[in-house]
C-alpha cells in the first residue's frame, strides 16, 4: 500500500484508488502523487484479488476504516470527506465498497468494468455522488458495459471521453496494456486528469491547491 501525503497541516480529505485487472499499485501512482499535490490524502493499495471483486469490495471498506480510526493516521485525515476511485475492475471494487455505506462523499469510475452484473445490481444502493468517466467501447473494457451501472446509480454524472482509449484512465499505464487496448495519448489522459480532479474538488469543497483546476497535470 501507498500513501501519498498533502503538504497541508491541516486535516485533509482521503482519496482511495484502485488498479485494475491484473494490475498493481504502481500503475495508479501517478494519480496518488497528482492528487496528494492538490491537497487530497491518496492511499493506493494492491487489491488481494484478481476476480474476485466481491472480496475487493470488502478489503477497500475495512482499508477505508483503518484508515480513518488508526490513531496514528486519523491525526491527519478527515473522515467526513472520503472518496473511492478506481479504474477498470478497480472502478467494480470500488463502487462494491461504496454500495450501502453513507460514508463515501463521492465515487468516481475511470472507465470502469462489470462483471456479471453485480455492478449493475450494486449501484442502486450507492449513496454519494458518482461520477463516471468512460472511453469508447473495445473488447478491454467489455465494450462498454458500465453503461449497465451508469444507468442504475441514483446520482450520477458521466462522461464519455470521445476518441479514448481504455488505458488513457490508467496513470501510468505501459507499452503492453497498449498493445492490448490502444495507443494513450496526453490529450485523452488530461481530460480524464481534469474531470476526475474537478469532480473531487466539488465533492470535497475544497479550492483547487493553487486555484486551478489544471494544476499538478502533466
Amino acid at each position: 500500500m501507498a500513501i501519498y501525503w498533502p503538504d497541508t497541516t491541516t486535516l485533509a480529505p482521503l482519496v482511495i484508488i484502485a488498479h485494475g485487472f491484473l494490475r498493481r499499485r504502481y500503475n495508479m501512482y501517478a494519480w496518488g502523487q497528482h492528487l496528494a499535490k492538490e491537497g487530497f490524502v491518496t492511499v493506493v493499495p494492491d487489491l488481494p484479488s484478481w476476480s474476485d471483486h466481491a472480496r475487493n469490495g470488502h478489503f477497500l471498506s475495512d482499508l477505508r476504516t483503518y484508515l480513518c480510526t488508526d490513531e496514528s493516521l486519523g491525526q491527519h485525515i478527515d473522515p467526513s470527506r472520503v472518496g473511492l476511485m478506481g479504474f477498470s475492475a478497480g472502478g467494480l471494487a470500488t463502487l462494491l465498497s461504496a454500495a450501502g455505506d453513507p460514508s463515501p462523499v463521492i465515487w468516481i469510475g475511470l472507465d470502469p468494468v462489470d462483471w456479471q452484473g453485480i455492478g449493475a445490481k450494486a449501484a442502486p444502493l450507492v449513496k454519494c455522488h458518482a461520477v463516471v468517466l468512460t472511453a469508447e467501447p473495445s473488447a478491454c473494457n467489455a465494450h462498454g458495459n458500465a453503461r449497465d451501472i451508469i444507468a442504475t446509480l441514483p446520482r450520477c454524472e458521466h462522461f464519455h471521453i470521445v476518441g479514448a482509449v481504455h488505458v488513457d484512465a490508467e496513470w501510468p499505464t505501459d507499452w503492453k496494456a497498449q498493445v492490448l487496448c490502444g495507443r494513450s495519448t496526453h490529450e485523452k489522459r488530461s481530460e480524464f486528469h481534469l474531470r476526475a480532479t474537478a469532480a473531487l474538488y466539488q465533492a470535497m469543497a475544497i479550492p483547487p491547491a493553487d486555484g486551478n483546476k489544471e494544476s499538478a497535470l502533466e
